[in-house]
Formats: C-alpha cells, structure tokens, sequence
C-alpha cells in the first residue's frame, strides 16, 4: 500500500509550508491526483488520517480533486478520455497516444492558520472592547 508513504511525504510537505508561514495548523490540504495513477483515493485519505495524528496537520481536510486521463494523439491531433481500460493506440488513425492530463499527483494548495492572523484578529478585537461605548 503505497498510500501510506505518499500521505507521510503530503502531512511532510504541509508541515514545512506551514512552518515557513509560523503558521498554528494546517486546515486544508488540496490535492490534484490523476486518474492514470495507480492511487486508490479512498486508501489514501485512509493514510492521510494516520499520518497526520501528532502533526501540525492533525484536523487538516485533505481534499482530493480527480483529474480525468485525457489522450492526444500526435499524428491526428484528436483528444479524447480512453473508452475502457487503457489503451494508448489512436483509434482513429491507429498510432500511439501521448497523456495529455490524468498523471498529477500534485499539491495545489495549503490553508494554514497563521500565529499572525490569529493576533491581527485578537488585536483588533482588544481595540474595539477598548473603546468608549458613548
């Protein structure tokens, strides 16, 4: 299951980023996972949950965005998503396809709650129950 590997290195980057930002958590994990991966999404939220327990990612959402397995052939220039299974001849013209999309397994972004958004809002809120109600 190399799932598990794959969320350890994901909690792993989320945390540096995090780090880097002095952030307090990490929230939101975006994810872009290709269909032509051999990645069983289920199986890696599954990890994802495990590796970030002791994490500045331990309530962090991982959310998985799959991208459809896109083909183009060179010789025809037609794009199509495969039928079935995964043939990679042109069923036009019969030469071989090259992947156009469905290989990501990509972050595409962290949401991380920041030490300094969280005092920015605290001292706005000292400001305001410090002034004057008349």
């Amino acid at each position: 299951m190399h799932e598990i590997s794959i969320a350890e290195s994901i909690v792993q980057i989320a945390e540096t980023k995090a780090r880097e930002q002095k952030a307090r958590l990490v929230q939101v994990i975006k994810l872009r996972l290709g269909k032509f991966t051999t990645i069983v999404p289920e199986a890696l939220q599954f990890a994802f949950e495990i590796c970030r327990e002791g994490t500045l990612s331990h309530a962090a959402r991982l959310d998985i965005e799959r991208i459809p397995m896109i083909v183009r052939c060179a010789v025809c220039d037609s794009s199509t998503e495969p039928m079935c299974g995964v043939c990679l001849i042109c069923s036009e013209c019969g030469f071989p396809l090259e992947i156009i999309s469905g290989e990501e397994l990509e972050i595409e972004y962290i949401e991380v709650d920041s030490e300094q958004e969280v005092s920015q809002c605290n001292q706005h809120q000292n400001e305001f129950q410090s002034r004057p109600m008349y």
